[in-house]
């Protein structure tokens, strides 16, 4: 039996626990006049849950250690949340707009660059790409024009880019969670010699290279630090588009009882004395 055992079952009832506030805030009465607010909303709350979910599954199948990447993507929205509920309700608004915009002709462009215009043709997309050059100026206007208005970074401004989301971190007091957080997600998301040497194992004279090594820490880590996320992230969240309809079911008493569990099993460290160790004696 995995040691881990005993949290994953704590973030089972986890997910079980908030599936009815999920299902209820995922169902709505929307119309453009509405604003993006309220669907950002939603979609945060479906996509924690449902990458929790799939990260509980593939630790059941040994498998956690492809599922630690899924923490980058839900820390950075608990920090964009975090921001976006700091904002007046139109620049939040207006914010989400413009990103979306850019993030589209950011994809069109780097899709017509890579294929060619033949291709972009055959696609249907070539009308876009024309409405989006002809857009570009007047977005990247906008979002210098904005960024004046909420004080982004000098150099952000000047460059009519975004902020970036070691910016927001600071703007929203959470600098030392995106900092460890990205710290250990850049280990999953980019090349990373150490970690990929945690699939060595061994001693010297006698390694063997497999994932299951590090399994039950793979899992514990994400296990752990997602419910952390979609705890800190759910709160915050729901205060974006409150108005959009009754929340479904909270099952608070299984909830704070899973949480006990959890928070009983101690926070997961980046890096483990074991790994340490194994490295120490291989040189």
């Amino acid at each position: 039996m995995s040691k881990n055992d005993e949290l994953r079952s704590a973030v089972a009832d986890t997910l079980q626990a908030v599936s009815g506030l999920v299902e209820g805030a995922s169902k709505l009465s929307w119309s453009p006049a509405d604003g993006m607010l309220p669907l950002i909303r939603s979609a945060i709350l479906r996509r924690q849950y449902e990458c929790l979910s799939v990260a509980v599954d593939l630790v059941d199948k040994s498998q956690g250690f492809a599922a630690v990447a899924l923490l980058r993507p839900a820390c950075e929205e608990f920090l964009w949340a975090k921001y976006l509920v700091s904002l007046l309700r139109p620049d939040a608004e207006q914010l989400l707009v413009l990103m979306g915009r850019k993030e589209i002709s950011d994809s069109l462009k780097a899709q017509d660059n890579h294929a060619g215009r033949t291709v972009s043709e055959s696609l249907g997309l070539a009308g876009y790409i024309k409405q989006s050059e002809a857009s570009s100026k007047h977005i990247n206007a906008q979002i210098k024009a904005l960024g004046v208005k909420l004080k982004w970074e000098k150099r952000t401004v000047e460059a009519s880019k975004l902020p970036s989301v070691a910016f927001i971190a600071k703007a929203v007091g959470e600098t030392s969670l995106y900092r460890f957080l990205y710290h250990a997600s850049s280990r999953y998301v980019h090349f990373s010699p150490a970690e990929l040497l945690r699939r060595a194992w061994g001693r010297i004279g006698d390694v063997t290279v497999s994932s299951t090594h590090f399994t039950d820490y793979w899992g514990a880590f994400v296990m752990y630090w997602g419910v952390y996320l979609m705890a800190s992230t759910f709160p915050v969240v729901c205060e974006l588009g409150e108005e959009q309809g009754a929340e479904g079911a909270l099952d608070s008493e299984k909830l704070l009882e899973a949480a006990k569990r959890i928070g009983d099993h101690g926070a997961i460290p980046i890096v483990t004395s074991e790994e340490l160790a194994w490295e120490s004696n291989a040189k």
